[in-house]
């Protein structure tokens, strides 16, 4: 298990894409600047073909504390061989992200509080991880909301057109798993359709096939997950990487939900139809 700890801060963004390592660079300057002190980052990828999920502790210059978990065996890797690992998940590409922005005192208390993987972990600066994009996100909002009040000073009040709402399209959700985990699959499959139309995918119907699976020599019992998502993308989605990327968001949801049953849950296939 990952053993990093994360203080009790409100997340910046969640399940955010980043088709690249800039993207991740900015996104990662944007978190520092929020809050001035450092953040915390939980990062979803794959190497190789291999699904990974790290947890990274940064100050505002450097990288203080990785670890990196191996989805399906739940192999920790932490220090060196996480720092490499997580590099190659940022030149692989794309990675889904959380951000947790930390003042300096929180920045102070997570380092006791995950002393031994900061012990572990050489000190790299963040610019050798990925070259750092300065956010100057709060000073454009800023420049454009002055235009736009100029622009509305000079026009003059004006009426503004009542939108019709379109009426929002129900989704279908279909399970078919033993009663006993049947209700935790349904909030899992409202997760996914939230996530895909993130994307640009209006989803229709969703489908999930679970089934209990007893391993040999007494290892336990599992769930196996298949995913079947019908929908229709919008013009302007990347359809290159789509499958990857909803993919890796379901390993990551795998893992929280193996928490919540109680069994280890594992995605088996994810088929699109669209």
């Amino acid at each position: 298990m990952i053993r990093l700890k994360l203080p009790s801060v409100v997340p910046l963004k969640e399940n955010h894409l980043c088709s690249n390592k800039e993207e991740f660079a900015r996104l990662v300057g944007e978190t520092i600047e929020a809050s001035g002190g450092g953040a915390f980052f939980k990062v979803l990828g794959k190497v190789r073909g291999r699904a990974y999920y790290a947890t990274m502790l940064v100050d505002d210059r450097k990288i203080l504390a990785v670890e990196v978990r191996d989805v399906d065996s739940g192999d920790t890797l932490a220090g060196e061989g996480a720092l490499n690992l997580i590099k190659e998940m940022l030149d692989s590409g794309p990675v889904i992200v959380d951000t947790f922005p930390l003042s300096d005192v929180d920045v102070k208390i997570s380092i006791v509080d995950n002393i031994d993987v900061y012990n572990a972990t050489p000190k790299m600066s963040l610019d050798e991880l990925c070259p750092l994009v300065p956010s100057s996100t709060a000073g454009v909002s800023r420049v454009l909301q002055e235009r736009a009040q100029e622009k509305a000073e000079e026009q003059g009040p004006r009426e503004t057109p009542v939108a019709r709402k379109k009426p929002a399209k129900k989704l279908k959700l279909v399970v078919n798993a033993p009663r006993n985990i049947e209700p935790y699959l349904r909030p899992f499959g409202n997760r996914i359709a939230k996530y895909a139309k993130s994307l640009g995918v209006e989803v229709s119907t969703l489908r999930i096939e679970a089934k209990e699976v007893r391993y040999a020599l007494g290892a336990g019992v599992g769930v196996h997950i298949n995913v079947t998502i019908e929908g229709k993308p919008n013009s302007s989605t990347d359809r290159r990487n789509l499958k990857e990327t909803l993919e890796s968001f379901l390993y990551r949801e795998a893992s929280d939900l193996s928490e919540e049953i109680g069994k280890k849950v594992v995605i088996r296939g994810v088929n699109l139809k669209f």
